[in-house]
């Protein structure tokens, strides 16, 4: 008898051993809740946007593309660019078809590249392009046309050019991980064309300006791509500055600067940045050495109670051409790397992870 009541205690005791460690299991997968009055921490939002240079998919480039090598430009790079959230450039050519022709036989400042083009830019993983620049009707208004249909047959946001029934001045909108961007591109400049400004934006701040006002209330982060300034030059030009400026007290967040095909520094100043040249991405002008090599910018962005800012900004050196790829050490690396600290604003210097 005395036995068997101990094998009963024994079973009672495991019995209880095993419905506490249930309990237990049970409770760890409760979730946790303030207590009330407390307000439940507010939701974090984070996303990593980079910022490449001038695109230039004609002339040689577009005809690697109408072979059907159409990840060509990118080959070297496509990686790393899928590897970001949000993928910004400068659509220096147009896209459209010309019975396989990608330049003007007379003239090869004349440039265009093949209906292919936009899938490229997609695959290689870039989101959203500039198509305000000098170049934009290289092979008229049609041209222009089938860029803007093209990019949005591809599903690559575009902002600068007048699309069907679209305004001049509309951004091109992403809405990534909760942050919502807003793309604006205008040019100062244009070749060979007349009455361009109602089919390119230009940069005419009494125009601009109120469209970022418009935008400013819907928008976590505003930026503005500015084609202008003088190409080669060493320095930003007296207009890109000012420019950059007025935009950022104006409404922008951020200001990339394209068109000089060589690179510059950057400002950074109360939370707002001016990149003043991006240089040449995929672009081939081998004479001088800084129009062969470049950086892209990384921006890491995030946005919580204390509102949308960028939290950090990388440098990714690079060498420019027909096929660009990223420089992870060497001299030319540091060359870069040096040429923007010398370049950039004490604020940019201490902002970025060298």
């Amino acid at each position: 008898m005395e036995e068997g009541h101990r094998q009963l205690r024994r079973w009672l005791l495991g019995a209880a051993t095993v419905e506490l460690a249930a309990l237990a299991f049970r409770l760890s997968l409760t979730e946790v809740r303030p207590p009330p009055g407390i307000p439940p921490p507010a939701p974090r939002h984070e996303l990593r946007l980079l910022a490449l240079g001038d695109i230039n998919l004609g002339r040689r480039v577009g005809q690697h593309i109408l072979e059907g090598d159409t990840l060509f430009p990118f080959a070297r790079v496509a990686d790393t660019l899928r590897t970001f959230d949000v993928v910004f450039a400068n659509l220096e050519s147009t896209i459209s078809d010309q019975r396989g022709e990608t330049e003007d036989p007379h003239n090869n400042m004349v440039f265009t590249a093949p209906p292919a083009a936009a899938r490229a830019l997609r695959r290689a993983g870039v989101s959203v392009v500039a198509t305000a620049n000098n170049h934009a009707l290289d092979f008229g208004p049609r041209a222009l046309r089938e860029t803007v249909s093209y990019l949005d047959s591809a599903g690559i946001a575009h902002a600068g050019t007048q699309g069907a029934g679209g305004a001049l001045y509309a951004p091109a909108r992403l809405l990534v991980h909760g942050i919502r961007l807003s793309f604006f591109a205008v040019t100062d400049i244009m070749n060979g064309r007349g009455n361009w400004r109602t089919l390119v934006a230009p940069a005419d701040t009494a125009l601009l300006l109120p469209a970022l006002r418009a935008e400013r209330d819907s928008a976590d982060l505003v930026v503005v791509s500015f084609h202008g300034g003088v190409e080669y030059s060493p320095a930003p030009s007296a207009r890109t500055r000012a420019f950059a400026r007025e935009v950022l007290a104006g409404g922008a967040d951020v200001v990339l600067g394209h068109h000089p095909h060589v690179p510059y520094g950057m400002t950074l100043e109360g939370g707002k940045l001016a990149v003043h040249s991006l240089g040449n991405f995929v672009f081939m002008q081998p004479r001088r050495y800084w129009t062969r090599f470049s950086y892209a910018l990384a921006l890491d962005l995030v946005r919580d109670t204390a509102g949308t800012r960028i939290r950090a900004l990388d440098v990714l050196p690079l060498r420019a051409g027909f096929q660009p790829e990223f420089l992870t050490g060497g001299t030319d690396a540091d060359s870069i790397r040096g040429r923007v600290r010398l370049l950039s604003s004490q604020g940019v210097r201490e902002q970025l992870t060298w």
